[in-house]
């Protein structure tokens, strides 16, 4: 299935967009750690693996809600993951 990065791209600036709206974090940050999340959201990685990939390598606490809601809204947003949704 090819990878559509325009509709993965919007996702990213979305979920970015409306947590750092809600949270009041640095929107530069959370676009950061949405963009890694998405990408590895289609590469078929589960919440858990990413949660520890970033606690260990990028973010130390990270929460794994944060990351469980960014991985539940990529899957309905592309609504085909992983590959972000063929045409």
């Amino acid at each position: 299935m090819p990878v559509d990065t325009f509709r993965i791209t919007a996702v990213i600036e979305q979920l970015a967009r409306e947590f750092a709206t809600h949270s009041g974090e640095s929107r530069r940050l959370v676009a950061m750690l949405v963009e890694i999340i998405v990408w590895r959201t289609v590469n078929g990685q589960p919440a858990e693996q990413i949660t520890a990939f970033l606690n260990a390598h990028i973010a130390p606490g990270v929460r794994e809600d944060f990351v469980a809601w960014v991985v539940s809204e990529t899957g309905r947003r592309l609504n085909s993951v992983p590959g972000g949704g063929g045409r």
